[in-house]
């Protein structure tokens, strides 16, 4: 099996890339990215990647004549490329809109072009915009200018799924230990000012709640669905429902101490919890408590 991960040298892909290469049975693994963070770090450590089957293009997905050349011949492709600006999805309209809605219409046609055997597609809970989701059916009512490119990748995504094994993944918010990790995201945000400042800001009401996933649950998810065969449908993937009280409490566990600063608690957010799909509930690695993935964490801290 041959497969290429856009994006594969992100936050996620990062972590699917190492995963994929200790996989029996996947021959070759494309890692398409254009760098465009500036972060190196697949490519450096002690850490290495399984075996030789894994190279690299620098590419842009919005390149439709190098798209075309590497995805020939490719049976898988995982299209996790995106543009991800937390907390700033309401900003810049036109670079959320140029890589996460045209640029995934590019990744599919170019899989339909040239035959590719399955897509699958890595979206997000923000489609939603807001509310209790208990299903795919649930209306999806972006709010932010990365939401909305999102969604529109998905009606592209969509077409694909009469014609190809199509997998639409709208995951929940993520968090945990990469080597190319992202900050900024919420729950990282807090775990870092936690440990290296002991001092951690909540904006608006605390009892603001959405769903979560672990990196390393998200990855070991798409790689058991690499191996299988699965329907071409929308899917839902959550494992934690938190409040940013919950996750203060969390926190208090590991860092006694914890000075927090309430800003703005009187405004209200908008939560948004999101019941994850039975058939990927299934394949969820063994369960742990939010404090032991945070102990996890701060063990791979420097100092």
């Amino acid at each position: 099996m041959k497969v290429m991960v856009t994006g594969g040298a992100g936050y996620i892909g990062n972590e699917l890339v190492y995963r994929l290469s200790a996989e029996p049975g996947i021959k070759d693994i494309l890692v398409y990215d254009n760098l465009c963070k500036g972060n190196y770090n697949l490519f450096t450590g002690l850490r290495k990647i399984t075996g030789n089957n894994v190279r690299f293009i620098q590419a842009d997905i919005l390149d439709s004549r190098s798209l075309r050349k590497h995805m020939e011949g490719v049976d898988v492709v995982i299209h996790l490329a995106a543009k991800v600006e937390t907390p700033y999805a309401d900003q810049n309209a036109h670079d959320f809109e140029q890589t996460n809605h045209w640029g995934t219409a590019e990744v599919v046609y170019t899989a339909e072009e040239v035959g590719v055997k399955r897509l699958m597609y890595l979206s997000s809970q923000s489609v939603y915009g807001q509310g209790e989701v208990t299903t795919t059916d649930h209306p999806r009512v972006p709010i932010s200018y990365y939401s909305i490119s999102k969604m529109r990748g998905e009606d592209h995504v969509m077409r694909l799924m009469e014609k190809i094994p199509v997998q639409l993944i709208r995951c929940a918010n993520v968090y945990g230990y990469s080597k190319n990790l992202r900050v900024e995201t919420p729950i990282n945000q807090m775990i870092f000012d936690a440990h290296f400042t002991n001092r951690i800001a909540i904006h608006g009401s605390p009892e603001h709640t959405q769903t979560h996933i672990s990196v390393y649950r998200l990855v070991e998810v798409m790689a058991r669905m690499v191996k299988r065969e699965m329907d071409s449908d929308v899917y839902n993937l959550s494992h934690r429902k938190m409040s940013s009280l919950n996750m203060l409490d969390a926190l208090k566990e590991l860092y006694a101490d914890l000075e927090t600063i309430f800003v703005d608690q009187h405004i209200p957010l908008h939560d948004l919890t999101v019941e994850c799909d039975e058939r990927l509930k299934a394949m969820l690695p063994g369960d742990t408590t939010m404090v032991e993935d945070l102990v996890k964490f701060r063990e791979l801290f420097t100092f």
